[in-house]
């Protein structure tokens, strides 16, 4: 039967342990249930939908800190029978929850993977709660847990019983297996390559599930482990690669915003970044705009609208367009507002309802926040969501209009007063709607039910996926809105003196009137005191161009010329570097950029910006305009525009965005790069440019290696990571590098390149000692399936060596470690010196499975 790659490459270890001794396969079918249980465990957190209350990441911040398989258990209870089951995807109601959680008797699968489980303990003669007539599955996970605890962690488990026990521990996990309809679905995990499709490695062969995402980009998934239930949902806390080479579970040890995760297969243990779980599980604020606790009466209306802010600037022709298609035209019952975040679609709103109040049109103003950041002054702040689905939405409704009633369907009555409210007239107002968590479904329910006189009003950044009966778009203010703006914020900041006409204008054109940027902008004149210097003027007419710059120009080299248009081909600051490559490529005739650009910086034709990877060329918006009219005449402008589509790649840069340095430009360069060619043979004709911006930056090298690996070229992908490699790295740089190119060298069978990687790997300064006995496992692992090299000269050297470092640093080795070292020297005929060290290990936990497995080999 076909079974996970992780579940096959267990079963593949046991039948290796079943030759060693009763005593290791059971420890190995104990990992095995392990194993299952995290992945029922991590599969059910995925199938838990997004509410307010933040439950499924209550789940993975608790999974991540775990310390024992009982803690998974746990979780497993606590989703299946508590307030979480109604929070699970409807579809798993019939197969995965219902084969879990349904008391099953004598006849069942289930019954009897419980009964040989139980009768496992009796064989220990551990005292356990015993299954009654009739029991769920999910008794399972709470029984293995204390066969586990019982044996692996606190018992002195005996070889015989181990022999007696094995058998039925192992047919009661195949049941499981067998049976559980999740380890029957299509798992997989996705890696999105540079162009933008995704690399579907299966988990479970034969599979086609997913195969459109390899020829379309248009949709978005995270790199990781996917299941598909309703839709591909992404199992977190699952971590693996796209070769599939291992798989990693949370293994707990959570410090420093770190957390470990084991391989069930290797028993390799990497840290995770737990950055994305140090948000805590308590409740966050409300946010600003998220509306009142309770109605209250405005004007005519009873309604629990939000507050305005106090620097709302009026845009009138935005605010009389939507009050008459919400106050006069009855054609369009659900109005978008539409634009980009902070644009001013909320403040907009609520003014102009705030107005509405005051007049007869409606009775009931409810306003519903999907917010889940608010946009400060010193930066966004996360925020409670306030509603995310159909349910929530009508919880609320019943919370606000009816605190005392109890209603038996909440989400049927809310579906029925959209349609006619026992109010009178209504106004429904969905805020951020873009954060609910299935927009489409939510608003055809919304449009299924909503009626006249009743009306809707979505506030959203995008709406795309869903169509209004009347869409407004809210984009950047105009002058005289943005200018009353900079007059309130400096009145407010008390900056009045310090905002200059020219800076005023300077500051309309660079936000491109976005509300949201000129007040961080404003912010940040208030916090230093100063404003920056206006490096752009905006030129009137062609005229004043030809007098300023028309005498100079002609006085340029041709280089320059050259270098100078086809920066004015593009209205950007561009990289330094990515000039260079575009414009050294063999098509091109050789000249001297270089040169080039410090002619045109003395003429001040150019501005250079530093980072501190790589200048940044700007041309000043003037010269740009003068620039392009000189363009229209020139004899290679064929050559210039075909050199400006690749310059073009590295995607557009502002002076503001330069802070952010050259690595998203160049990882956009070769993301378009990806998406553009077809084939390894051109893309290797795109290689020269492409070295060239890696000899310069060397992190170029590893995307290089990505589309060599896209290509399944690992030659390459080995050379571009040794180029990589001979460039000054952080340690911590290089140990993941010699780690990546020991792996590529591993799928290619390439053992010389593998082991000299592993052996850079080890004596990297600084390097984990987890990260040695990690190079150490894969030597002893290699040396087990071709004992025959043993006695090569290389093959000695490098068991020196890597036993060496680890004696060396002996005192920051666990038990496991000191396992991988006797094993090395045991491979370099060191038999006594093992022999020690698999006793000093079996001295600090004498209970240890590999060291105990090594000493039963040694006697």
């Amino acid at each position: 039967m076909k079974r996970l790659i992780p579940i096959q490459q267990m079963f593949d270890r046991l039948e290796t342990t079943k030759n060693d001794s009763d005593f290791a396969y059971f420890f190995d079918l104990i990992l095995l249930g392990e194993q299952i249980t995290k992945t029922v465990t991590l599969f059910l957190v995925a199938c838990i939908n997004e509410d307010n209350e933040r439950s499924k990441y209550r789940h993975e911040h608790f999974l991540v800190k775990a310390n024992s398989i009982g803690e998974f258990s746990k979780t497993i209870d606590d989703i299946l029978v508590g307030p979480t089951s109604e929070l699970l995807t409807s579809s798993i109601r019939d197969y995965e929850f219902k084969e879990l959680t349904e008391r099953t008797s004598s006849q069942s699968w289930q019954y009897e993977a419980l009964q040989l489980l139980d009768q496992c303990l009796d064989s220990f003669n551990i005292q356990h709660e015993k299954i009654r007539t009739k029991a769920p599955l999910r008794l399972w996970f709470n029984l293995f847990t204390c066969l586990r605890n019982k044996t692996k962690g606190h018992g002195a488990t005996k070889g015989e019983i181990c022999s007696i026990v094995s058998p039925k521990l192992l047919q009661s996990i195949t049941i499981i297996l067998d049976n559980l309809t999740l380890f029957k679905r299509p798992w997989a995990y996705f890696y999105r390559n540079l162009s933008g499709k995704y690399r579907i490695s299966y988990m479970i062969s034969d599979g086609i599930e997913f195969d459109h995402l390899k020829r379309e980009n248009h949709e978005n998934y995270d790199n990781g482990v996917y299941c598909l239930i309703d839709h591909p949902r992404k199992v977190n806390l699952i971590y693996s690669n796209p070769e599939l080479t291992d798989f990693y579970y949370p293994n707990g040890n959570y410090k420093n915003e770190k957390f470990e995760t084991i391989s069930y297969t290797s028993d390799e243990r990497i840290e995770q970044c737990a950055k994305a779980y140090t948000y805590p599980v308590t409740k966050l604020p409300s946010s600003e705009t998220e509306g009142d606790s309770q109605l209250d009466v405005l004007g005519n209306c009873l309604t629990n609208l939000p507050i305005l802010s106090d620097t709302y600037i009026n845009r009138n022709e935005l605010e009389e367009e939507l009050k008459h298609v919400i106050g006069i035209e009855d054609r369009f019952p659900i109005i978008t507002l539409k634009g980009r975040g902070g644009i001013g679609k909320t403040s907009l709103a609520i003014h102009v309802i705030r107005e509405f109040a005051f007049t007869n049109r409606f009775e009931l103003i409810i306003w519903f926040s999907a917010r889940d950041i608010d946009l400060h002054l010193e930066g966004p702040k996360q925020v409670q969501t306030k509603v995310l689905n159909q349910k929530d939405i009508a919880r609320e409704y019943c919370r606000l209009l009816y605190p005392e009633k109890q209603i038996p369907s909440k989400l049927d009555f809310f579906s029925q007063e959209l349609t006619k409210n026992s109010f009178g007239k209504a106004l429904y107002i969905f805020d951020n709607f873009e954060t609910i968590t299935n927009p489409i479904e939510v608003f055809e329910w919304i449009n299924t039910h909503v009626r006249n006189p009743n009306k809707v009003l979505i506030t959203s950044r995008i709406s795309r996926n869903f169509k209004a009966d009347y869409p407004i778009e809210v984009s950047g203010m105009s002058d005289n809105e943005c200018k009353e703006l900079i007059t309130a914020l400096a009145n407010k900041f008390e900056i009045t003196d310090l905002i200059s006409d020219k800076y005023r204008e300077e500051l309309i054109i660079e936000s491109d009137g976005h509300p949201y940027i000129i007040k961080i902008l404003m912010g940040e004149v208030a916090k230093t005191k100063k404003i920056r210097k206006i490096q752009r003027i905006v030129a009137e007419n062609d005229k004043v161009l030809t007098a300023l710059f028309k005498r100079t120009f002609d006085t340029l080299s041709p280089a320059a010329k050259r270098v100078f248009l086809t920066l004015c081909s593009w209205n950007s600051a561009i990289p330094q570097i990515a000039v260079e490559a575009v414009l050294w490529r063999p098509e091109n005739e050789k000249i001297d950029v270089q040169g080039a650009l410090d002619e045109l910086q003395k003429s001040s034709f150019i501005e250079l910006y530093n980072d501190n990877e790589q200048a940044f060329v700007n041309v000043p918006l003037v010269a740009a305009i003068f620039g392009k009219t000189e363009l229209e005449v020139y004899p290679e402008k064929l050559k210039i525009l075909n050199d400006r589509d690749l310059l073009i790649e590295f995607g557009a840069t502002s002076n503001k965005s330069i802070k952010n340095g050259l690595a998203p430009r160049i990882e956009r360069k070769f993301s378009q790069v990806a998406k553009r060619i077809k084939s390894l043979d051109e893309f290797k004709l795109e290689l020269p440019s492409l070295e060239y911006l890696a000899s310069r930056y060397p992190k170029a090298w590893i995307f290089i290696s990505q589309i060599f690996q896209e290509y399944n070229d690992f030659e390459g992908v080995k050379y571009s990571l040794r180029e990589l490699l001979k460039s000054a790295l952080p340690n911590e740089d290089k140990a993941k590098y010699w780690s990546e190119l020991a792996d590529i060298c591993k799928i290619t069978n390439d053992w010389d390149g593998e082991s000299h990687a592993l052996s850079e790997l080890a004596t990297i300064q600084g390097v984990s000692y987890e990260k040695i006995s990690y190079c150490a496992n894969r030597i002893n692992s290699y040396l087990y399936r071709f004992p025959e090299v043993k006695q090569n000269d290389y093959i000695q050297l490098l068991l020196q060596k890597i036993s060496d470092i680890m004696i060396k640093r002996i005192k920051e080795a666990t038990p496991t470690d000191y396992s991988q070292l006797a094993w090395l020297l045991l491979n370099n005929n060191k038999t006594s010196q093992a022999l020690e060290y698999v006793e000093k290990g079996l001295a600090i936990d004498n209970y240890n499975t590999h060291c105990l497995r090594l000493l039963e080999k040694l006697q």
